[in-house]
This record gives structure tokens, C-alpha cells and sequence, in this order.
């Protein structure tokens, strides 16, 4: 089962990782202060998808899920239509940066769902290093892709490369269902509640709450280096094919060295100390990072702080994460998950834009200090999960 999962994760990320420097350089021909527009607009689709999922996984979840990656990779076909014809190329170049940003938090949390749905807190422990990695993989080979493939098939044959890459995942969800269900359970049991369900309950459990309290922080933190990277790129370097290649070979950096912690450090430490104590690696990463950008914002200092920072996200953070949603009931892993994977996420996007824009704007230290303060809170939201997590497994079954 892990290798199933863990080659259909890597399709996953590959499709996605490959059109992805491709948007970011895009986006930066224009001003990279309209940058928060897009985030908002990317919010205001993430709020009209979100009681749409929560309506469709009451029928079988598991059978909804290849669905749904079908609808993105038509998507995807369609784009690459689009681009080829060059029709509006900023109009369809800002529609497109929206629709990268749903797919990247969509296809990723109903994957989890789905393993988290299939395996148990144990089970999960023992395989969600080996299967973040198999993501990863596919996140080094993306960016391949993208450098190796952009000047002969162009940017519409990157992204109908995508759309293949995530119909190869739709074969690996099969087989990931076939290896992991148990043979005398419902092969595919309905998720019972209403279609906002999911809201309702991560507003009302405290536990749920504090997951989303530091999705949020992780999207803040995440968001104000996006936006300052914007700038320091599209300050620095003003040809796009430069833009490109920095922007795909700090991708296959940070991809590397997120393999590198998948393999030799996630596992093990989260195995000894459990989840809480490995979320509060994070905060302690970006918060420095941050600090070290805002005062040194060159293209050297940039580099160390994205790999380093996002490395520690998807090598650590990610699995720690990831195994909060094994000690939750089943409708909440399908419901609630995808909330606080997607609106909570986009929430904190939306929100951290503008802050960001404004902080940044402001005089003296005051992005340093509000970055500080997020840090401070960001801890206390993961040791508090930590704590939740030990007892809820305590008070299990």
C-alpha cells in the first residue's frame, strides 16, 4: 500500500509542481503589489467549493475523490488550449494563477483525507514519512520537467502534462483503495451530515480549532514571504526566462532537501516525540527567516530562506500535520479537513496579503514585530495539538 501511495502523491505534486514556476514567473510580468487581489479572488473560489465538496462526499467519499482529479485535469487540457491560443494571455494568466492555487490545497487534502480515512494513528505514524517522500519525488521530478520540457513543448505543453500526470494519480488512488481497505469493512461507507457540517464543526470543536489556528499562522508566515519574494524577484531580475529558472531551481532545492528530511529525519521524530513537538519546528524556521529577509532582501538571502523554510514545511510539518486528522471521526477527516485545508488555508492567504502589504508599508520594524507576535502564538497552537493529540489517543478505543 505505501508505494501505491506514495507513487500517486508524487503524481500528484509532479502535475502540480510542473506549471508552477511557470505561473509564478507570469504573474511577476505584471506588478507584484496586485499580487493580494489574487488572493482574495482565490479565497472567494475556495468558499464557493468548500459546500460543494462537503455535498458530494456524502455519497462514498473514496469514489468522489478520482472524480474530482478527472474535473482538475480537464481543467488543466483546457488551459493548455487556451494558452496555445494565446487568447487574453493577462486575463487567462490571472484565471489561471486562481485555479493553480484551488488545485495546489485541493488535490492535496482530499489525498489525505483519503489515507486518513484508510489508515489508523499507528499505521499512519509508520507510513506517512515514506509516502510525503514519494510526494516529494514527485516534486523534484515537476520542476524537471518544466526547465527540461518549456522550450520545446511551451507553456500550454506543460500544462497538458500536468493534466496526464494527475489522470496517473486517478490509476494510483484505485490502487491505493484496493491495497488498503480491509476486505470485510464497506467498501465505500457515506459520510453522514449536511454540506456544512464541516464549517460548523471546526468552529465548534476545540480541537479542530486549534488545527486551524495554526493552518493559519503556517499561511500568514507563508504568505508574507511569497509576497516578499515577489518583489525581490521581479526587482531583480526583470527577464522572464531569468525568472523562470530561478524560480524552478529553487523548486528542485527546496524539493531535495525536503526529501533529504523526509527520509532520514521526519520519521523518527515524529515516532519518539509525536506531532506537537515537530509543529513547533516551523514556527521557529520561518520566524527567523522572515526576520534575516526583511533585513538582508537579496536573491542569496532569498535562497537559504525558501529552502530552508519550506523544506522544514513539507519534510516535518506536513506529516506532523497530517497525523492530527487520524484520531478524528470519519466525516470530520472528509468534512472539516478539507475546510481547514482549504478555506482555512486561503483565509489566512487573504488575510496575510493585505496585512503584509500594510506592515511592510508601515515604518520602522513593524513587520519584524508582527512577525514576532505570530511566532509567539504559532508555538503555543502547537504544543496545545501536541497535548490533544496524547489524549485523544488515550481516550480511544
Amino acid at each position: 500500500m505505501v508505494v501505491s501511495a506514495a507513487a500517486t502523491f508524487g503524481a500528484l505534486l509532479a502535475s502540480y509542481s510542473a506549471f508552477k514556476p511557470v505561473r509564478d514567473a507570469l504573474i511577476l510580468d505584471g506588478d507584484p503589489d496586485q499580487i493580494p487581489w489574487l488572493f482574495s479572488a482565490t479565497f472567494v473560489a475556495i468558499l464557493a467549493i468548500a459546500p460543494l465538496w462537503g455535498a458530494l462526499v456524502k455519497r462514498g467519499p473514496r469514489h468522489v475523490v478520482p472524480i474530482a482529479y478527472h474535473v482538475f485535469a480537464l481543467c488543466a487540457f483546457a488551459f493548455a488550449a487556451v494558452i496555445r491560443a494565446n487568447v487574453s494571455p493577462v486575463t487567462v494568466g490571472r484565471v489561471f494563477y486562481v485555479w493553480s492555487a484551488v488545485f495546489s490545497l485541493f488535490v492535496v487534502s482530499v489525498f489525505w483525507s483519503l489515507l486518513a480515512d484508510l489508515l489508523g494513528p499507528s499505521s499512519a505514524r509508520r507510513l506517512y514519512g515514506p509516502i510525503a517522500a514519494g510526494g516529494t519525488i514527485g516534486t523534484i521530478v515537476g520542476p524537471a520537467l518544466a526547465k527540461g520540457l518549456v522550450g520545446t513543448i511551451g507553456v500550454a505543453g506543460i500544462v497538458a502534462v500536468s493534466g496526464i500526470l494527475l489522470e496517473l494519480a486517478v490509476i494510483g488512488v484505485a490502487f491505493v483503495k484496493r491495497t488498503a481497505v480491509v476486505d470485510d469493512a464497506p467498501v465505500d461507507p457515506p459520510v453522514e451530515g449536511s454540506a456544512l457540517d464541516g464549517i460548523r464543526h471546526v468552529l465548534g470543536v476545540p480541537y479542530l480549532r486549534t488545527i486551524v489556528g495554526y493552518v493559519l499562522c503556517t499561511s500568514c508566515a507563508a504568505t508574507f514571504i511569497y509576497l516578499a519574494q515577489a518583489h525581490i524577484v521581479h526587482d531583480l531580475l526583470s527577464d522572464r526566462t531569468a525568472r523562470l529558472d530561478y524560480i524552478a531551481t529553487i523548486e528542485l532545492y527546496v524539493n531535495i532537501a525536503t526529501l533529504i528530511v523526509q527520509l532520514a529525519i521526519a520519521g523518527p521524530l515524529i515516532g519518539r516525540f509525536g506531532p506537537g513537538l515537530v509543529l513547533c519546528v516551523l514556527p521557529i524556521v520561518q520566524v527567523t527567516g522572515l526576520t534575516v529577509l526583511v533585513g538582508v532582501p537579496s536573491l542569496a538571502t532569498l535562497t537559504v530562506v525558501l529552502v530552508v523554510g519550506r523544506s522544514a514545511t513539507h519534510g516535518l510539518t506536513r506529516p506532523a500535520r497530517e497525523l492530527l486528522f487520524t484520531v478524528i471521526s470519519r466525516e470530520d477527516k472528509y468534512r472539516a479537513k478539507n475546510v481547514i485545508d482549504t478555506v482555512g488555508y486561503r483565509l489566512g492567504d487573504f488575510g496575510a496579503s493585505w496585512l503584509g502589504k500594510g506592515l511592510a508599508a508601515a515604518a520602522g520594524g513593524a513587520l519584524v514585530a508582527g512577525v514576532a507576535v505570530l511566532g509567539v502564538g504559532w508555538i503555543v497552537l502547537a504544543t496545545l495539538l501536541g497535548v490533544g493529540f496524547r489524549q485523544r489517543i488515550k481516550d480511544s478505543p
